[in-house]
């Protein structure tokens, strides 16, 4: 990938979530089901759904098959079991949500600047990393929570490919010079796309 990164015209793919573990659905159902594209093609969706897992730390990570068009993947992807390609392992960010889980405001949030309240608001709520088949890099995406619809919590967000230390550098280097913040709807998404790349690219 280019080392020079046009960080507003990086193309990207797109990635929805249907939160459905927020939902009281069936607890051997998926926790969460959507659909994710390519940068190169995202208006080639394809689904996916990602089972609940807890580290070694007992923190809650999402882990399953993206879902292929070809006899092949059909094959090697039943039942949520997992080869060593194309599957999405969803986490949470370390964003300080305004409230807890059971809905009751975050004392951690509330102890927060109102500057850095709005910093936290506008991070993502989801990260992912989408490993694909041999030959094919993986794949980064950052989502953020939507309103609810009739169907229950979702979030969205973008696919993208993951920058090195050293492109988010020189993006953040370009973004100063050539002042996005003289575009205050196009910066502030620039912005947080940026801040997630650098992220997830430690």
């Amino acid at each position: 990938m280019d080392q020079n990164i046009d960080l507003k015209n990086q193309p990207k793919g797109n990635w929805t979530l249907n939160l459905n573990f927020k939902r009281n659905s069936n607890p051997k159902a998926p926790a969460i089901t959507g659909k994710i594209s390519t940068p190169e093609n995202p208006d080639k969706e394809y689904s996916y759904e990602a089972y609940k897992h807890f580290d070694k730390d007992g923190k809650p990570y999402f882990i399953g098959p993206v879902k292929s068009d070809s006899l092949r993947g059909a094959l090697a992807k039943t039942d949520g079991e997992l080869t060593n390609e194309n599957f999405v392992a969803i986490r949470f960010t370390d964003k300080v949500f305004s409230e807890l889980e059971n809905g009751a405001p975050n004392p951690a949030y509330e102890t927060l600047s109102a500057e850095d309240k709005e910093k936290e608001d506008a991070k993502p709520t989801f990260w992912c990393s989408w490993t694909r088949t041999e030959g094919q890099p993986q794949l980064n995406g950052s989502a953020w929570d939507r309103a609810p619809t009739r169907y229950g919590p979702w979030a969205s967000g973008s696919i993208q490919h993951k920058l090195t230390k050293e492109q988010v550098q020189a993006a953040k280097a370009a973004e100063e010079t050539h002042g996005m913040a003289s575009e205050p709807t196009r910066s502030r998404r620039g912005r947080r796309d940026l801040e997630a790349d650098q992220d997830m690219s430690r």
